[in-house]
């Protein structure tokens, strides 16, 4: 089976995609979830056919040998100031361990946006393996964090332009 593997795998993005991948297809590819820390991740471990691998962005060391034999990497960047350099990293030990395939996901607040994400995106179209660039919508869940002011206000406050259509 061709190996799927997610790195970020904790997050909301990585586990609905970890999850997602399992319910459609376990029986097609081997799913590796890529976590920093194998002990917080008891989410993960319950979702069947899904390993679970130690595995940290941007390290130099034993990523290389863990993304030996996957065959598609989805990146899920990390919500931190230093993600453009750590994805990017990250994308390179893949290139090296012959990964065939990166597809990188960010959101669309928080450093995510802008700078960072463009840097992301140039540097991994131009590593010369084939790849894919989501940039994510808001979450509607995450409105859940500006409850008090949409009803106190009646308003929805968002870093967006809205008089452009989201790219």
């Amino acid at each position: 089976k061709p190996v799927v593997f997610v790195i970020g795998a904790s997050g909301n993005i990585g586990s609905a995609t970890v999850l997602a991948l399992s319910a459609k297809y376990s029986d097609k590819v081997e799913i590796r979830a890529g976590v920093r820390n194998p002990d917080k991740a008891d989410k993960l471990k319950a979702i069947e056919g899904v390993t679970l691998v130690k595995a940290e962005m941007g390290e130099e060391v034993e990523l290389p040998k863990t993304l030996k034999g996957v065959d598609a990497l989805l990146i899920v960047t990390p919500g931190i100031e230093h993600q453009a350099p750590i994805s990017i990293k990250t994308a390179e030990v893949a290139k090296a361990a012959g990964v065939k395939f990166i597809a990188v996901a960010g959101g669309a607040t928080g450093p995510s946006v802008g700078a960072p994400m463009a840097e992301i995106a140039e540097t991994v179209s131009n590593l010369g393996v084939p790849y894919t660039i989501l940039k994510l919508p808001m979450f509607v869940e995450n409105y859940w964090a500006f409850k008090d002011t949409i009803v106190g206000q009646s308003s929805i406050f968002s870093p967006v332009d809205p008089t452009k259509p989201f790219a």
